[in-house]
């Protein structure tokens, strides 16, 4: 086993792209997704917190998979494909294809199962009943 340097860990991180097939939209169609870095992923997740209590807040957990898709997805140029703007239309697309871009947005930003903010919710709901 070799010990990695503190240079190398440091050095600049170019999140991983990957184009993630949609034939729903025709031959050959695809999505650019690409992975959050830490900074990314931590302001992504901020926006699930409300400002006074850190308490999660329900409207915003609701538009996960949409706001994780703004956070994500990219045109061809590399600029973001979507704006917080869109969350409400991105919400009624083809599921199918949502959750494929949906996998691979939080397999790309380091996002384990037990991570969903969904599933935050439940139990926080859970807490405050009982």
């Amino acid at each position: 086993m070799t010990l990695v340097t503190r240079e190398a860990f440091l050095a600049p991180y170019v999140p991983p792209i990957e184009e993630v097939p949609c034939p729903e939209y025709g031959p050959g169609a695809a999505v650019a997704v690409q992975g959050m870095t830490v900074r990314e992923r931590s302001a992504f997740e901020q926006t699930f917190l409300s400002k006074k209590s850190g308490e999660r807040v329900d409207s915003r957990v609701q538009e996960f998979r949409e706001r994780l898709l703004v956070a994500c997805c990219k045109d061809a140029s590399g600029a973001p494909m979507f704006t917080l703007a869109d969350v409400r239309q991105i919400g009624s697309l083809n599921p199918s294809v949502v959750e494929r871009l949906v996998a691979a947005s939080r397999r790309l930003s380091g996002m384990a199962d037990e991570d969903t903010t969904e599933e935050d919710v439940k139990n926080s709901d859970q807490t405050q009943g009982e």
